[in-house]
């Protein structure tokens, strides 16, 4: 059993009385031993070179500013102590993969903290464990699960890959995980041997690294790590994702380091390490992997202007093993809502699908709260449940008079925007597992997450999560109506859609949400989708070798099979994922636009009457011209709707009869034709630079 397990089980396993001693112990300041003062902390162990990607052997020196201090250092992975390790004494040759923990100790000192380092050698890495069998240290099983650790050589020496391989490994940030491996693999204790638990009884204590083949600077931070996951737990799975958490009792209370670049924050209390599953090389050997499905919908969310859990690419290893391709994701959580919206993380309630019991109403809900509570969640339910056909209703859930006027004495409870572009990228990529999965005949709510700030005007927003099976059958029909959320224990964001296209005014909405993504360059046009996915796809080209030689014979050696006698390929880079891939850019994108908008027109949220069509002229004054085949052109220069609410022209309105209208991004033009008394949907030329999300 584990020192973390064993001090959470049993706090004080020794008799009441030494426990009072220890106690006594802990209540002494830190420099401070019975009978004898401490003279101070050790200074930090220096590394006479930096951690990172090396091609030639090299002398790592270790050194303090503490006159004296002597150096202890461990390469399995374990926390070194001025009485366990090994004794530094003289620089010493690091000519393979090498994972260094290292302790600065002296007579009368507090120890120094412990600092790691990671050095890379692609050459060894590429040829770890040809014969499957586990590195030193690494365990032949963890719980039930025999499994092969090799780089396959089937891949390795591959003639299409021999060479692009080391280039797949260089062109991805590298994060390095290191630490004691019974905290990952003892059968009793280990928490990637009992991969199923979870909780904080089951976080381990690691230092992680970010590594650059390029030279950028990285970070490395002691933290708190666990499994994630939901199906991918299952223990003959042999690739699971991780969560990263930064508390004070590891060291740094938050990670400082940009991970996301300018288009993120730099500050997070937690980060997800999360892999590809469903389709994946590792669990089963899918062909249709392409490692792209999640983060491509995220990526779609964010085109469209809404906030949503970015991610990038990245691979992982394990005290110097090779363990595939990665990708980072932020958590919806109410750190995130803060870093985004502002305020504190306890202004925010985060709901996502889930299991919560509440003994009060003997009832089991599929929605709970990450953060805060779901009082307003199921006051939002409550009001839709009651109807909102009408407009009272309707706007009274926005936060609005009937009119559509702002009402301060009524509470927003629903981002409309996000509510429909977050279900369009549902539509799109025919998301069969959320916000309602169609697994079974259940059709239950599964993998959704909103949030909320309750001081102010917000209303909940939802982010796209887990959004694996997607990008699969091109006629795939997800618009529903489906009956999860009649009741609510099965509340989600899709039965509010449903609930909320009783309004003609949220109808109208819809259209204008689908005019602009969907047309005239949209985030969901073909064009600007399959530019999108190539570009994506283009970061993992030359890594996809690396899972491939790591877990793309997973299909035929689960439970440790070993290579042996098999004559089956592992999976790879041409023959499946480029296959997949072809069929996503060159079938799927082309046509899903069009089958989705015949698909919305069913659903009413499509009007009869076409939108203005429109020329730009001009370079820098730039000037548009509006026209159409049916009814008059309406439009405004005050960033009001030419509709008003009810159906009626705006006061605003102007109507279009020749000539042209200047524009900028500050100034967009806002258009609409008319026809016999029915409205197209919006066309907006020119937008206002959106906010950071």
């Amino acid at each position: 059993m584990s020192n973390n397990l064993e001090r959470v089980m049993n706090p004080c396993p020794v008799p009441w009385g030494k426990c009072l001693l220890i106690s006594v112990l802990f209540l002494l300041p830190y420099n401070t031993v019975i009978g004898e003062p401490l003279r101070g902390q050790v200074k930090g162990v220096k590394f006479s070179v930096e951690r990172g990607w090396y091609s030639e052997s090299f002398n790592l020196g270790l050194r303090s500013k503490t006159d004296g201090a002597q150096f202890r250092f461990t390469l399995d992975g374990t926390e070194p102590t001025p009485e366990h390790g090994i004794l530094y004494k003289t620089p010493f040759l690091i000519a393979s993969t090498t994972t260094l923990r290292a302790v600065a100790f002296k007579p009368q000192y507090k120890p120094s903290s412990v600092k790691t380092r990671t050095f890379l050698f692609v050459d060894d890495v590429i040829r770890q464990s040809p014969d499957g069998l586990p590195p030193e240290s690494f365990p032949y099983t963890w719980g039930n699960n025999k499994v092969d650790y090799g780089m396959d050589p089937a891949v390795v020496e591959d003639s299409r890959y021999s060479d692009e391989i080391v280039d797949g490994f260089y062109s991805l940030p590298t994060f390095s995980v290191v630490m004691n491996l019974d905290d990952l693999f003892d059968r009793e204790s280990g928490i990637y041997a009992n991969a199923e638990k979870d909780g904080r009884e089951w976080e381990r204590s690691c230092s992680m690294e970010l590594i650059h083949a390029n030279g950028e600077k990285g970070f490395q931070v002691d933290c708190g790590i666990r499994i994630r996951g939901g199906f991918s737990r299952k223990e003959g799975n042999p690739k699971h994702s991780f969560r990263l958490f930064f508390r004070g009792i590891y060291g740094a209370t938050k990670l400082d380091y940009p991970l996301f670049g300018n288009r993120g924050v730099k500050n997070f209390d937690h980060i997800d390490l999360r892999t590809f599953q469903n389709y994946s090389w590792n669990n089963g050997g899918n062909p249709e992997a392409i490692f792209l499905r999640d983060q491509f919908n995220r990526d779609l969310q964010s085109a469209m202007g809404q906030p949503t859990a970015r991610g990038e690419f990245c691979h992982l290893f394990i005290n110097g093993h090779y363990w595939g391709l990665y990708n980072t994701c932020e958590r919806i959580k109410a750190s995130y809502g803060a870093a985004y919206f502002g305020g504190k993380k306890e202004d925010y309630d985060t709901v996502k699908a889930g299991r919560t019991w509440l003994p009060e109403r003997k009832q089991s809900l599929g929605v709970m709260a990450n953060d805060g509570n779901l009082d307003a969640w199921e006051r939002l339910w409550k009001q839709a449940k009651a109807g909102l056909g009408s407009n009272a209703a309707y706007f009274k859930m926005l936060g609005r008079n009937p009119d559509g006027s702002v009402n301060l004495d009524y509470e927003c409870l629903l981002e409309v925007d996000n509510l429909i572009d977050y279900m369009l990228v549902t539509f799109y990529g025919g998301n069969y597992d959320g916000p309602i999965s169609a697994w079974g005949n259940n059709f239950g709510p599964n993998n959704w997450y909103g949030f909320r700030k309750r001081n102010g005007r917000d209303g909940f927003r939802f982010v796209v999560w887990d959004a694996e099976h997607t990008f699969k059958d091109v006629r795939e029909d997800r618009t529903g109506p489906f009956p999860a959320g009649d009741h609510y224990s099965g509340s989600n964001p899709q039965w509010l859609w449903q609930q909320c296209l009783e309004n003609e005014e949220f109808r109208v909405r819809v259209g204008d949400r689908i005019q602009k993504h969907f047309h005239n360059s949209g985030a969901l046009t073909s064009v600007s989708v399959r530019t999108r996915f190539l570009k994506r796809t283009a970061e993992i080209e030359s890594a996809v070798i690396c899972e491939s030689a790591r877990w793309g014979d997973s299909a035929y050696t689960p439970s440790g099979g070993g290579r042996g006698s098999h004559n089956r390929k592992p999976r790879n880079r041409e023959d499946d994922w480029r296959h997949e891939i072809d069929r996503i850019s060159d079938d799927y994108i082309p046509a899903r636009s069009g089958i989705v908008l015949a698909q919305l027109f069913g659903q009413g949220v499509i009007p009869d009457v076409p939108a203005p069509a429109y020329t730009i002229m001009g370079d820098q004054d730039q000037r548009v011209q509006f026209s159409a085949d049916l009814g008059s052109v309406y439009y405004t220069t005050d960033g009001s709707d030419p509709r008003a609410i009810g159906g009626k022209k705006a006061t605003t309105a102007v109507k279009m009869t020749a000539g042209t209208i200047p524009f900028d991004s500050e100034n967009p033009v806002k258009a609409r034709t008319r026809y016999r008394g029915e409205w197209s949907a919006l066309l907006q030329v020119g937008r206002a630079v959106s906010a950071r999300h």
